[in-house]
């Protein structure tokens, strides 16, 4: 039998509900959730009124609060706020050609938890073909809802932006006009498996789709100032490559040990 000390060492906290909310926040105010955050705490954490709660809408600030309501409309007393220190100082940046079927989702998901500070989705010559620009704004509307929840698992309080998609050539050309001092990198199998040394603060990985790159397509992006760049010996899918860059970056450069 346990004795109760260890039973007590042993005991876990439970987490504080966490919920993401595009309004307003000041500590020692009230507040009513939109239906997104209140469907959230309410239906899908099943958070009750007393329950303590954290809340977040990307300025970098924690707000710590308590329900006093719930429902279709669930309020929040917020208590107070804390800068959250959470953020990598490598600002990266993920250029992922579009998969196909829910794969993007998990790109996403990976990307964001690992610390991505922005998501540029490109059409390439082997990803899905072009969709409609109302087709292209509900992907891009569905991309966000899936960051914002992969924030509210993970703890980050400052949002990775996903940008609108564009073509491989239009991405390039806006790169060039990008900082000077941004490193960037193509995943090519066929590549060097090697990065460099020097300390960087800001990078871009570009990860193909489920065929990879043409070679074509490396050739014009080396020529805008991209450095092929291979993982390892083995090929990765392109679910598996983005997350897998993003935590060797992060290891060499960022804040994952």
């Amino acid at each position: 039998m346990l004795r109760p000390t260890l039973l007590q060492t042993n005991k876990r906290k439970a987490r504080v509900a966490r919920c993401y909310t595009d309004q307003v926040l000041v500590a020692n105010t009230d507040i009513t959730l939109d239906k997104r955050s209140s469907h959230h705490l309410s239906t899908v954490l099943r958070a009750r009124v007393g329950t303590q709660v954290q809340l977040f809408n990307g300025d970098g600030k924690n707000y710590q609060g308590e329900i006093t309501a719930t429902g279709k409309k669930t309020s929040v007393s917020i208590s107070s706020a804390h800068t959250s220190d959470n953020e990598s100082s490598l600002y990266l940046t993920l250029v992922q050609a579009i998969a196909r079927g829910d794969k993007m989702d998990g790109i996403i998901q990976k990307a964001t938890e690992l610390g991505v500070s922005q998501i540029q989705p490109i059409y390439t010559a082997q990803s899905i073909a072009k969709l409609e620009l109302k087709r292209e704004q509900k992907k891009r509307e569905h991309w966000h809802s899936i960051m914002l929840s992969a924030c509210e698992q993970c703890g980050r309080c400052t949002l990775p932006s996903v940008q609108p998609i564009l073509s491989l050539s239009q991405f390039l050309e806006l790169s060039r006009a990008s900082a000077p001092d941004t490193q960037r990198w193509i995943l090519s199998p066929s590549a060097t498996p090697t990065v460099t040394e020097q300390s960087i603060s800001s990078a871009m990985i570009m990860v193909g789709p489920e065929s990879g790159f043409d070679n074509d397509e490396v050739q014009v992006s080396e020529a805008a100032g991209f450095t092929a760049l291979q993982l390892g010996p083995r090929v990765l899918r392109t679910e598996t490559a983005g997350p897998a860059a993003i935590a060797i970056l992060q290891s060499k450069y960022g804040d994952i040990l």
